[in-house]
């Protein structure tokens, strides 16, 4: 049987109306209501007579086709009288059409008397609006059935009328006693006796009485005007047959006589011929009866492995392959499985009983097996093995079929890690087709399979993501063959740790399962259940080897912990092999970045070997160099500065990467203002406060930094006054009248502005008040000449490296709030107010020495900074405006190293420079 979905039309009036007849309801596939009015009209067969008995009575059937390849469809229409009758009383006749798409019956030939049998049936709804197809049941084509008909009505007759119809139009006369079903027989056997792809432009129809010049086989009480006819009883007339019809006749017989045994092989024959063809093309037909031996051909051809697959396709699809020897059907068959086409999974399932029947020759199953081998095992396996798998399932052999298709990788060919993606594949159909808390003695050789193939059993594990429980199921299923093997999974699961001697045992013979160990422990939430042993492994004698940082590394990026412990510790382990941190930015944000940081302090403290140490910090501050802060705001920053200053302060090392990213001059913005960056730059740059030039400030132009808490390293912190005690009780009046003259406020309050600086610089830079009284003055456009003058008529002048506390403070405030050049106008502003005598005489000579030290030291730093810059490509030359500057650069500094040599040296202007300038 087959299932076919067809479209529908009903053709009529309405009861009482004085309508014309048209089309009263259709299916909305494949045509409109228009559409099938056309195609009714065009294959009209006249006015019915209004008796219901007799010569021409209806029910009148016709067979027809519509549409272009490949959308070509099979009509039938049956037009019956009905119990309406219209406005005039006359009764009204209903036309039911039905068309089914030809590709749907191409592979399985369908008789025109069944068509007709399923349209009988059909109650066509006169109202309600166009609805979907109709579903037809089609019984297989039987050539027995026709072969009957043909001898029935004179095989010399239907050949005969089969050859005329290569040559046009045959009307059949003298039928008015044959009943419909005689007519509906005849058109079959007719039909019968061509090439089945005929059918694809086949009409006939059972009676007519209009002209219907789109009809090419009716009957009729009388033949039309040029047509061929052939007398239903009687002598036939001589007709003179084309060459070609001549010759389709001649074929006929010949093989009726010497090729096939009977008619019904003859049918079967033709009816394998499914190619859609035109009667337009009648050479068809006589190819298709020289194609007689073409199924042994094929034959022949795949027992020498030389087959067209197209042949063997079409072999199999249509009848013809039962004329091979029974032994031949199974070898062509099992040719066409072993193809490894997907498309074909639905002929092959279609014929498997005809063809591969249980206790026949061949081996269907090794066919499917290996065909599906052939997609699973490459680099990049095909995904639709698993309709390989759902064939097998549904004839009851999925079992056998995935243990066979597992044990194909056991070849050594197959071992690489190329083949990762096919052991996942069919990991994933283990996992689709077994229940693991029922394991059926089927799968028993399956499980035997899959534990021989680690890679397999691995990822069986790794992929399942449905929880402990079913992942506890896997595991106790593949216990059955080797608990040893599955033990550590039973340790992960019972959360206990698992020993550096079970890593280091697995790691010799088996690697491929301490990966699952690690994926699975990551799912579970239990990587700290595993990861200290690895990492122990790692560095159980001395420096790891190159290979086993790679396996580690190639593990871990490749887990999925879910939990931020997990996270950061896979971290700090992959930064201590060498590789790149993949949690950390996205985590650095997060409310839960304590527990990132947990894991990877931990994992930093199992620390197996120096070299993995450093790693570790060379990987951080290449992650950190990303700032991967920037977008997480201040709880990125805060999170980025505990972790770096818990991990610099948990071991006395070289922390120099870690201080080029963190401890940057000018320091980073984001970073700055954060209440950890000082204690982490104290430890960053621990010697940075034992230099004056050095001290207490923000990196600027001058080469310090910010205050940091000592560490043991002779760091100090600044305290400006030279005294133990409170500066302003020694050398003037309390900070509240202080700071007032400062800013000229004559009632003795500063601004709220002022007082809001003031109050936050004194907190952050460990000053003393009337230092920080001037900055605040400075940043809220106070005066730096009249500032340093009225500190000195309170008695308290600013030391020479007070001064330079307070330059560097003042670039690195002013720069933070406005911009870099309103920093260097602030502290140009400020150096000359020193060196034009406002907080003393004796002060500025002090200060230009002090100043000029800090200053050629920043220098020589950033030249030594362009130069191994420059060294890093030995064909880079400077830019034109970067050359510019070092010339400019270059003259100034010549120009003060020139001083004093007895020299007479013009004065320096800004910008570029001047002919005569140096």
């Amino acid at each position: 049987m087959a299932r076919v979905t067809a479209g529908w039309a009903l053709v009529g009036k309405r009861p009482g109306s004085s309508d014309d007849y048209g089309v009263l309801n259709f299916s909305r596939e494949p045509y409109d209501r228009a559409s099938y009015g056309k195609i009714l009209h065009r294959y009209a067969l006249g006015t019915p007579p209004a008796h219901t008995a007799g010569e021409g009575a209806l029910p009148w059937v016709a067979v027809s086709w519509v549409g272009e390849q490949p959308d070509r469809y099979l009509g039938i229409s049956v037009e019956t009288w009905s119990e309406h009758r219209d406005g005039a009383g006359r009764q009204v006749a209903f036309t039911k059409y039905v068309c089914v798409p030809y590709r749907q019956v191409q592979a399985e030939p369908v008789s025109y008397t069944a068509l007709f049998r399923e349209v009988q049936r059909l109650d066509l709804p006169m109202d309600g609006g166009p609805t979907g197809g109709v579903e037809l049941v089609l019984p297989q084509y039987d050539p027995v059935a026709p072969a009957r008909d043909i001898e029935r009505f004179g095989t010399e007759r239907v050949m005969r009328a089969a050859a005329m119809l290569l040559d046009g139009n045959v009307d059949v006369v003298q039928a008015g006693d044959a009943t419909l079903w005689d007519r509906l027989a005849f058109l079959d056997a007719v039909a019968a006796l061509l090439p089945y792809g005929y059918r694809a432009g086949f009409t006939g129809a059972t009676w007519a009485t209009g002209p219907a010049p789109n009809i090419r086989l009716l009957f009729t009480r009388r033949a039309r005007g040029g047509n061929r006819e052939l007398s239903w009883h009687g002598p036939d007339e001589p007709v003179r047959l084309s060459p070609t019809a001549t010759d389709y006749l001649r074929h006929l017989h010949k093989l009726l006589n010497h090729r096939f045994p009977d008619l019904a092989g003859l049918v079967s024959y033709l009816a394998s011929d499914g190619t859609p063809c035109e009667f337009s093309d009648p050479g068809h037909a006589l190819r298709s009866l020289a194609d007689v031996e073409w199924p042994s051909e094929v034959a022949a051809a795949v027992r020498a492995g030389r087959a067209n697959l197209h042949d063997v396709r079409r072999l199999v699809r249509g009848q013809r392959i039962h004329e091979l020897h029974p032994a031949d059907r199974p070898r062509v068959f099992d040719h066409l499985v072993r193809a490894a086409d997907p498309d074909d999974l639905e002929l092959i399932e279609r014929r498997w009983d005809d063809l591969a029947p249980p206790g026949g020759p061949g081996d269907p199953l090794a066919a499917l097996v290996e065909a599906a081998a052939v997609l699973l095992w490459r680099e990049q396996p095909d995904g639709r093995i698993s309709r390989y798998l759902e064939v097998a399932r549904r004839r009851r052999f999925a079992g056998e079929f995935l243990a066979e298709l597992v044990r194909w990788g056991a070849d050594p060919d197959l071992q690489g890690p190329e083949y990762r993606a096919a052991r996942t594949m069919v990991a994933d159909l283990i996992r689709d087709a077994v229940d693991p808390f029922r394991p059926e003695e089927i799968f028993s050789p399956l499980v035997v399979n899959v534990v021989e193939d680690r890679g397999v059993a691995a990822a069986l594990l790794i992929g399942e993501t449905a929880g402990e429980r079913r992942v506890a199921a896997w595991v106790a299923w593949l216990e059955n063959v080797r608990g040893d093997l599955m033990d550590p999974f039973r340790t992960v699961l019972d959360g206990r740790q698992v020993t550096v001697e079970t890593i280091g045992g697995m790691a010799q013979t088996e690697r491929t399962m301490v990966a699952a160990l690690v994926w699975v422990a990551a799912r579970l939430e239990r990587l700290r259940c595993v990861l200290p042993a690895l990492v122990d492994w790692l560095g159980r004698h001395g420096e790891p080897s190159r290979a086993a940082c790679e396996f580690a590394a190639a593990t871990l990026n490749r887990a999925e912990p879910p939990d931020p412990w997990a996270q950061g510790a896979s971290d700090a382990v992959l930064l201590m092999l060498g590789s790149s941190a993949r949690f950390l930015a996205d985590t650095v944000g997060h409310a839960d970045f304590r527990g990132y940081e947990d894991g990877f302090l931990e994992a930093w403290r199992h620390r197996p070997t120096p070299g993995m140490e450093q790693q570790l910090v060379v990987g951080l501050a290449h992650a950190l160099r990303m700032r991967p802060w920037a977008g997480a705001g201040t709880a990125g920053a805060d999170n980025v500065l505990n972790l770096a200053r818990h991990l610099v302060g948990s071991v006395d090392r070289d922390w120099d990467p870690l201080a080029t990213v963190l401890a940057t001059e000018p320091p980073d913005e984001l970073l700055a203002y954060r209440p950890a960056y000082r204690p982490l730059r104290a430890l960053l740059v621990p010697d940075e406060a034992a230099h004056p030039a050095a001290q207490g400030g923000a990196p600027s132009a001058f080469g310090g930094a910010e205050h940091a808490a000592p560490r043991g390293h002779g760091a100090v912190q600044f305290t400006p006054p030279p005294s133990a005690g409170d500066p302003m009780a020694e050398h003037g009046p309390a900070p509240g009248p202080a700071i007032a003259p400062l800013y000229g406020q004559g009632n003795g309050t500063a601004p709220p502005s002022t007082e809001g600086a003031f109050g936050r610089i004194r907190a952050d830079s460990g000053m003393d008040d009337v230092a920080a009284a001037y900055l605040a003055s400075v940043l809220v456009g106070g005066s730096a000449p009249d500032a340093l003058r009225h500190l000195a008529d309170l008695g308290r002048p600013l030391t020479t490296r007070e001064i330079l506390e307070l330059a560097r403070r003042v670039e690195y405030e002013v720069g933070g709030r406005y911009d870099a050049a309103q920093a260097a106008s602030r502290v140009e502003q400020l150096v000359r107010a020193v060196l034009d005598g406002a907080p003393g005489p004796a002060a500025a000579a002090e200060f230009r020495d002090a100043l000029a030290d800090a200053l050629s030291a920043q220098i020589s730093r950033r030249a030594l900074l362009l130069e191994t810059a420059a060294l890093g490509d030995e064909a880079w030359q400077p830019p034109e405006p970067v050359r510019v500057r070092l010339d400019e650069a270059k003259d100034r500094i010549d120009h003060v190293a020139k001083r004093g040599r007895g020299k007479r040296l013009p004065g320096l202007g800004r910008g570029k420079r001047r002919s005569g300038d140096g």
